[in-house]
């Protein structure tokens, strides 16, 4: 029997349900919750260790990683003679230890225009977050400049989020300074709740926040034969609610993977990570980049040498429910992942199907190949999943399937052992050539570039960000912004100021505009961007946030506070446009130099030395 046949032979449906059901067990609060930093993300981490010893591997070590640790106890509002249970979001403030109490305001999606028919100082704001661009973050901003004492957030029919009969929902909270402590409520529970407006309501939230706590990273590492960095094979292991399918399912696989291989007695050429990642689900407060944290500062921070190094990282999201397997693969691994899933699936490995797509900020992949690893996401998520139970109470042991997991845990282990044996030959840098184009950009010299060490100077010079945090090559966002800017020119001196409105709304963050003050847009504006004062991996890609035009949309729209429209727009429009098309020409140049081969220093802004 060869080595991957006696890997595969090893792992066990049985193992992946006990490590799952295991973690699930780890909470704060009645319905879960193991966040970096709690003791039961410090129980939950030293489990995974213990594990790893189990399996057979001798280095085992938990990496501290300094966090602001917030711990939900307990949530719930109370009105009209009812208690209502809720959640909230990561690093939210919490209440006084008695809530807050005061009357009921129903808000909508609290944008600025509904907000303005509104006195909310003193009162209890409803939140319906109905749009996936209006994030609760944005609307607790500008409800808390305007002295609003709490939140309480639903998503409706219809909306994003936690969309299941009965579901509560939950996310790493993005939270502003400025805004102030928020639950989350079932859409059914909030439409009882919106008949009581007008009158007194409390609301408790118990989520103590302690900055500079201690998380850790899990590493268990199998020798291989010859000396360098490690291949890294990764879960994460906080998780909100039950956190079963996101992701005590990856922390499941990457045991089972590390089972296998002893077992097997695999002698890999290159040494093996079996890796638990912390803070991917939330990390830090006060920060725009509170996700993906973990990832972040092992490869940024604790190992900076990994992004030269590293030849391979597979990363293992959500995996196991009865939806087909996606690889989220960069051009350059995408044919030879295809490869490996066809042959699964003919072997019967993958009665689903299977997908390949793109490598997105809200997997750990993302700040990996961002710092020069070569690596794929593997997972089973789906849209509709997003949309319905997403961070909800239901991600429990019974989201997955466990004999499906297990042949997903088959297929993992076959992409590390061939990633193991030759990943100079399995990277495709004329694919990369090849998408580039695709983006307008011609580079031909990328059509003679091999080998791994090639890759680092590819992940730091082209993996970029859009305005949106969207994983984009770093010109994207800046095109966009000179096209409109250009287009919005010749309305403007026509005088079509609601056409040109409609084409400057387009340029960075201005979108935000109509729905947030000039005060709070500057506030959200300011946290973006590389130079944030908490960018963490935010800075790796770059994001050109554009110019502030919230002034000029204000006189284009004709509110009522704004100056009028005239030429001071038109002056104002072509000197954002110059600048933007000097960053242009600057990101194409920076862009060209990592095609020929130049490796760009790594961006630490947000290590913990700068913010505690």
């Amino acid at each position: 029997m060869d080595t991957a046949r006696r890997v595969e032979a090893a792992i066990d449906p049985d193992y992946l349900r006990a490590v799952v059901a295991r973690l699930e067990g780890f909470r704060s609060h009645p319905l879960g919750f193991r966040v970096a930093g709690t003791p039961e993300e410090r129980a939950a981490a030293a489990y995974v260790a213990s594990e790893l010893r189990d399996a057979g591997l001798a280095e085992v070590v938990e990496e501290p990683v300094p966090v602001d640790a917030w711990r939900l106890t307990e949530a719930y509002v109370e009105a009209g003679g009812r208690r209502y249970e809720c959640a909230s979001f990561g690093g939210v403030p919490q209440t006084p230890p008695r809530g807050l109490t005061g009357e009921l305001v129903v808000a909508g999606r609290a944008g600025r225009r509904e907000l303005d028919g509104l006195d909310v100082r003193g009162r209890i704001a409803l939140v319906d977050w109905r749009e996936q661009e209006l994030w609760p973050y944005h609307v607790g901003l500008e409800l808390g400049l305007r002295g609003a004492a709490a939140l309480v957030v639903t998503s409706s029919e219809g909306g994003p989020y936690y969309q299941s009969p009965g579901a509560l929902g939950t996310f790493d909270g993005l939270w502003h300074r400025e805004a102030p402590p928020a639950v989350t409520i079932r859409k059914e529970d909030a439409a009882e709740l919106a008949r009581v407006a007008g009158q007194p309501v409390r609301v408790v939230l118990r989520a103590p926040l302690r900055r500079g706590a201690r998380a850790v990273n899990v590493v268990g590492v199998l020798p291989g034969r010859r000396r360098g960095a490690p291949l890294v094979v990764a879960g994460h292991h906080d998780g909100w609610f039950g956190g079963a399918f996101d992701d005590a399912s990856g922390v499941a696989v990457t045991l089972a993977l590390a089972r296998a291989f002893t077992a097997a007695g695999v002698r890999p050429r290159r040494s093996v990570a079996f890796v638990s990642h912390t803070a991917e689900e939330y990390g830090i407060a006060d920060s725009r980049y509170d996700w993906c944290y973990g990832a972040w500062y092992q490869v940024v921070v604790e190992h900076p040498e990994w992004g030269r190094r590293v030849p391979f990282y597979l990363n293992v999201e959500g995996s196991g429910s009865k939806d087909r397997f996606t690889v989220d693969t960069p051009p350059e691994l995408a044919a030879w992942s295809r490869r490996v899933l066809r042959g699964a699936a003919r072997e019967g490995l993958l009665p689903y199907g299977f997908a390949l797509g793109m490598p997105n900020t809200w997997t750990e992949v993302w700040p990996f190949l961002a710092a020069g690893v070569p690596g794929i996401n593997v997972s089973t998520f789906t849209s509709e999943y997003d949309r319905n139970d997403y961070h909800t109470q239901y991600d429990t042991s019974a989201a997955v399937d466990f004999d499906y997991l297990a042949r997903l845990t088959r297929i993992c282990a076959r992409f590390l052992l061939e990633a193991d044996e030759g990943i100079d030959e399995l990277l495709d840098y004329d694919a990369r050539a090849r998408d580039l184009r695709k983006h307008g950009l011609d580079v031909p010299g990328l059509r003679r570039t091999r080998g791994r060490g090639a890759f680092t100077a590819i992940g730091r010079g082209l993996y970029g960000l859009d305005a949106r945090e969207t994983a984009a090559y770093p010109h994207e966002q800046t095109a966009r912004d000179v096209s409109e800017l250009e287009a919005a020119l010749p309305l403007l001196r026509e005088e079509h100021w609601a056409a040109a409105a409609r084409r400057l709304a387009r340029v960075g963050l201005n979108r935000f505009c109509a729905d947030l003050s000039e005060e709070a847009f500057a506030c959200e504006r300011g946290r973006r961007g590389k130079r944030a004062e908490r960018a963490t991996w935010g800075a790796l890609g770059d994001p050109d946030v554009g110019p502030n035009l919230w002034r000029e949309l204000a006189s284009l729209r004709r509110e009522p506070v704004a100056r009028p429209p005239g030429e001071w727009i038109e002056r104002s429009v072509e000197r954002h446009l110059a600048r933007s098309r000097r960053e242009f020409d600057r990101r194409l140049a920076r862009m060209a130099a990592a095609a020929d081969g130049r490796v760009f220093p790594l961006p630490r802004r947000g290590v913990v030395e700068e913010w505690t």
